[in-house]
């Protein structure tokens, strides 16, 4: 599959088969994100696999409004990317700390190799990370950034059309000013 492929076939997902990952998918997955680049190489990004029921209904718990069975829209394996922030570099002149762009590109490649593998993802950041926070005991410094929610879609793409119709538009994309 062509990344333009790959691109136009990922969807936010919502609704998941009752099915396992499999091990060695979930690993794929995993390793996309591990050698993902960051700035500076310094790699601020720590995972945390939620694939048991007891860890996914913590997930939920932070993502309320999205829990679907006890889990963030029922998906089988939630992954939670959280940002290592004084391990991230750090722009010189006005102190931009890179740890979220960082876990940004994490994510991003590892939702893109879950497409590739016939996976459906969802990009969550719409929980408390206090809650997050608490449920997974993070200490002081690890931040919960975002989620991502990954199965089997139960559900399918919207046609070019419709799709198309949620996208901003090239010329306002390609202007700042817009």
């Amino acid at each position: 599959m062509s990344f333009t492929e790959l691109t136009q076939k990922r969807f936010s997902c919502r609704a998941y088969e009752d099915r396992p990952v499999p091990a060695d998918v979930l690993d794929a997955v995993i390793e996309a994100g591990r050698i993902a680049p960051s700035a500076h190489n310094n790699h601020p990004t720590r995972v945390i696999v939620c694939d048991t029921p007891e860890l996914r209904a913590k997930t939920a718990r932070a993502a309320h409004y999205f829990d679907r069975g006890g889990s963030v829209f029922g998906a089988p394996v939630v992954l939670i990317a959280c940002a290592k922030t004084s391990d991230a570099w750090v722009r010189r002149g006005d102190d931009m700390n890179s740890s979220l762009i960082d876990t940004s590109i994490v994510i991003d490649q590892m939702m893109m190799q879950a497409t590739e593998l016939g996976l459906g993802t969802c990009w969550v950041c719409m929980f408390d990370p206090e809650i997050a926070r608490t449920e997974f005991d993070l200490p002081e410094g690890v931040d919960p950034i975002s989620m991502l929610t990954l199965g089997y879609p139960a559900e399918s793409i919207a046609d070019p059309e419709a799709r198309e119709e949620r996208c901003i538009p090239r010329e306002r994309f390609l202007d700042p000013r817009s």
